[in-house]
């Protein structure tokens, strides 16, 4: 056996090699915050660039991932072996896509690219898997999701002292994110990030995160924002309680009537302080109770459902054609579940429920918390959303992560060049002993 070569023994965790901060780490991590704060999108809509800036991420990922491949060949193929279930899901999404562009209800516009966008969507998610190496660590990670939180929270109430800042409605704070929804879904997916599942606590940190992202989703008056920071955050809560104890819950009771009497207090100041307050119709008030300040569109919303639910059951199978839900009238059924039904059957549909449960399962398997919760967390947020995939901020997260539980999982296979920290690992070779007699 060559120097340096073990077999037969326990590979331990990657993130006892990269346990610090690194410079590539932070480099790589500030450049990602720009997509997964939805920065880029946001310059584009607002007309600042006049470029699509999915080509130069798809390109960048690809060339880093070929980088990484060279340099640490053993760990892409232990991810791309791992995220293969994942891989395959996305890939039979992207396949559904394209051979839903033969059915006449099919959505041509813009250059044909709902039919083809899946596809950039699925390169995207493999590129990104290889730079998990990168943010194995976890403080890497948390660097990278935490400078996109504080940038898509300010953005959030930038918005709301100055309507219309970044986004386009000037009725509610958005940021980054253009449409408040995406703004509130961002922070809460960003939170997940920042928060320690390995070992979770409520220190003051943590609090303090789990604070501004409750007021960037409060000011975008979003409600299934509010609704998916709920689900994480409960989660989180149930990870310390089964870590540290009931008295967890004390901790968690005090901070919440703490945080409930000051909200009292500061509320008349808001108004006077806020814009988007002010106004009697606001969709602030939907707090107190007034339905009139809901949109006439929001109840129709269920009416949508009902109607896609009823195309599905015509074409159960193979569906409409790919992007039929982005050419109604109202724009989309706000269901992932339901336009995947409605474009591309129940292959579509399938196909979709994989690639969550691959993720899910990839979690599971390792007991990775922050894995899961990001599953459970797309489940939650598909009911309100029909272009899930469509969104590079998810995939990015959805890649890394996976990638992040697979290399910090400990794995019983071969060992290639087993060095830590460019240290070979001494050893000593066994003695043959003669028989006596």
């Amino acid at each position: 056996m060559a120097r340096g070569q073990i077999s037969g023994i326990q590979q331990p965790p990657y993130e006892a090699e990269s346990s610090r901060l690194t410079a590539a780490g932070l480099a790589v991590g500030a450049y990602l915050a720009l997509f997964l704060c939805q920065f880029d999108r946001c310059m584009l809509q607002q007309e600042r660039i006049r470029f699509a800036p999915v080509y130069p991420l798809l390109g960048s990922l690809a060339a880093l991932g070929v980088i990484l491949w060279y340099l640490v060949p053993a760990h892409i193929v232990r991810l791309m072996r791992g995220t293969s279930g994942a891989i395959t899901a996305f890939f039979l999404i992207a396949l559904f896509a394209l051979t839903g562009a033969a059915l006449p209800e099919a959505n041509f516009a813009e250059g044909g690219k709902f039919i083809f966008y899946p596809v950039i969507d699925f390169l995207l998610f493999v590129a990104a898997i290889p730079i998990s190496v990168l943010f194995a660590s976890r403080r890497n990670w948390q660097a990278t999701c935490g400078m996109a939180l504080l940038a898509i929270v300010g953005s959030i109430l930038t918005d709301a002292r100055y309507p219309g800042t970044f986004s386009f409605l000037s009725a509610r704070a958005a940021g980054f994110g253009i449409n408040p929804n995406s703004g509130a879904a961002i922070s809460v997916m960003l939170l997940i990030g920042v928060l320690d599942w390995k070992r979770p606590r409520l220190s003051l940190v943590h609090c303090a995160w789990m604070g501004l992202t409750l007021v960037g989703v409060f000011m975008t008056m979003s409600r299934s924002g509010t609704l998916v920071l709920g689900i994480v955050g409960m989660l989180y809560v149930r990870r310390c309680v089964q870590r540290n104890g009931m008295g967890t819950l004390v901790l968690v009771a005090g901070i919440a009537f703490s945080i409930g009497g000051y909200a009292l207090v500061a509320a008349d100041a808001v108004k006077q302080i806020l814009p988007l307050f002010e106004a009697n119709g606001a969709r602030s008030n939907l707090f107190s109770g007034d339905l009139e300040a809901m949109d006439a569109r929001e109840d129709s919303r269920v009416l949508l459902a009902i109607e896609h639910f009823e195309m599905g059951l015509e074409r159960p199978i193979l569906g409409w054609g790919t992007g039929l839900s982005c050419s109604m009238d109202e724009d989309g059924s706000h269901n992932m579940f339901l336009a995947r039904w409605v474009e591309n059957g129940l292959p579509g549909l399938l196909a979709y429920l994989g690639l969550i449960a691959a993720v899910f399962r990839i979690g599971w398997r390792h007991q990775a918390w922050d894995c899961m919760t990001l599953a459970i967390y797309t489940i939650a947020l598909s009911f309100f959303s029909h272009n899930m995939l469509d969104d590079k901020w998810l995939l990015l997260m959805l890649a890394i992560t996976a990638g992040r539980t697979i290399l910090n999982a400990p794995s019983s296979n071969v060992v290639q060049s087993a060095v830590l920290r460019n240290r070979a690992i001494p050893y000593s070779t066994p003695v043959r002993v003669a028989r006596v007699g």
